[in-house]
């Protein structure tokens, strides 16, 4: 009789890790690059340190949303709509019209712009007296927002909303990680 197979896998998989992760990895790259004085492709980094970003404070808004209502979180509500769910439900003193939460609708902001990506087109003439920096003309609204500080100020906003999410709803640090194994029994 050939050998049979039992095989048990466990597991929490929560996406926020990898997503922070990537924007931590784009955020210190960027750092360094500053530092260094060599700017080669910053510009770059900083546009994912953003992406990932706005990408990570979703999927965290939706851990704790998940770990607090369960079933009842709605998972298809816009971001704020479920920043504004866990201010009614949790004990948090956040306003959108100040940090953290006026630095994430300005991440979302930028994050939407590139994710629904149109095209600019501008044609005007101007005279002006000095010769102008002909190159910012070309810069797109989004393009304004790629910064290094505005790339820190997100990611430090974003740890302060993490904090107070994780302290209000009442979630241990460690029971925020992805965790997992498999049991293998072999049945004769």
């Amino acid at each position: 009789m050939a050998e049979k197979f039992e095989i048990r896998t466990t597991a929490e998989r929560y996406i926020h890790n990898d997503l922070s992760n990537c924007a931590h990895w784009f955020q210190t790259t960027m750092n360094k690059k500053f530092e260094d004085g060599n700017l080669d492709g910053c510009g770059l980094d900083m546009m994912a340190a953003l992406v990932f970003a706005a990408f990570s404070v979703e999927a965290k808004v939706n851990f704790v949303g998940f770990k607090v209502l369960e079933n009842g979180w709605p998972e298809r509500a816009n971001l704020r709509e479920k920043i504004d769910l866990l201010l009614r439900v949790l004990p948090l003193d956040f306003e959108w019209g100040n940090r953290p939460l006026q630095t994430i609708a300005d991440l979302k902001r930028f994050r939407d712009t590139l994710a629904h990506g149109k095209p600019e087109i501008i044609d005007k003439t101007e005279i002006s007296n000095v010769e102008p920096e002909v190159w910012d003309a070309l810069k797109s609204q989004w393009e304004k927002r790629v910064s290094r500080e505005f790339v820190n100020l997100c990611r430090e906003d974003e740890k302060v909303l993490w904090k107070a999410l994780l302290d209000a709803a009442d979630i241990p640090i460690d029971k925020t990680l992805t965790i997992g194994g498999h049991d293998l029994t072999v049945i004769r």
